[in-house]
């Protein structure tokens, strides 16, 4: 009986740690934004956390939104983009889906990252 005490207590601290995890990683910048400024703001209603650094910057939306259209998201994810890091978007560069966005930027000042697309593609045999 007291094994199984124990197993309960076990599996809900994994539980509510795992919680923890989880919530603190909604808005995590990847792995090559480590280290880069991260702003918090609020653009056309909803809440964006944007990483960025002079030549790359990345959007997270945290707001709830029940089914946002790609075009608007993008939009507001540029803005806040470009708000946060006083930078404008390179033409061409802006991917994305509803919740996060990647783009370049042309900063001030600043030399322009150099984009060199890699083709990883072999012809089969």
């Amino acid at each position: 009986m007291n094994t199984e005490k124990a197993n309960l207590r076990v599996m809900r601290s994994l539980a509510c740690v795992l919680a923890v995890l989880f919530a603190v990683s909604c808005d995590s910048p990847s792995p090559p934004m480590f280290g880069a400024q991260s702003t918090r703001l609020t653009v056309g209603g909803h809440s964006f956390t944007v990483h960025h650094t002079s030549q790359r910057a990345e959007s997270v939306r945290t707001s709830v939104m029940a089914e946002p259209g790609l075009r608007q998201m993008l939009l507001l994810s540029r803005t806040a983009i470009e708000t946060a890091s006083g930078c404008v978007v390179r033409p061409g560069t802006m991917y994305g889906d509803r919740v996060m966005a990647e783009a370049f930027l042309n900063c001030d000042g600043e030399p322009p990252a150099i984009l060199r697309p890699q083709w990883r593609y072999a012809l089969p045999n």
